[in-house]
């Protein structure tokens, strides 16, 4: 998974808050995973949490589970804004249909 300037600079704010100063606890990551759910089968999770030891590490404060991994291989996570709405969107070329309003995926 590679990540978008914006992501970058969008998690950097998460975990250090305006001041460049750590905002969440000692030794938390953001965590990009998939859970079962949604009318497709998997939604996109981000949360700030610890890190586990089967971690794939994508830079110094994003990582991913190994099961969520094999399907986001080749994905590209970027953080967008609108007039309406900001929300980090996965651009996924593993997926094989997603729901109409976008917010779960299948792979199968």
């Amino acid at each position: 998974m590679k990540l978008t300037s914006a992501a970058q600079n969008r998690i950097v704010l998460i975990m250090y808050g305006d001041l460049g100063l750590p905002s969440q606890p000692e030794g938390s990551v953001f965590r990009v995973s998939l859970e079962g759910g949604g009318c497709t089968g998997f939604k996109y999770q981000f949360d700030i949490t610890q890190k586990e030891d089967d971690d794939i590490v994508i830079d110094d404060n994003v990582v991913i589970d190994p099961m969520s991994m094999m399907y986001l291989k080749n994905s590209v996570l970027d953080f967008k804004k609108s007039v309406f709405a900001e929300s980090f969107v996965v651009e996924n070329p593993n997926v094989s249909s997603q729901c109409g309003c976008g917010e779960s995926v299948n792979f199968f």
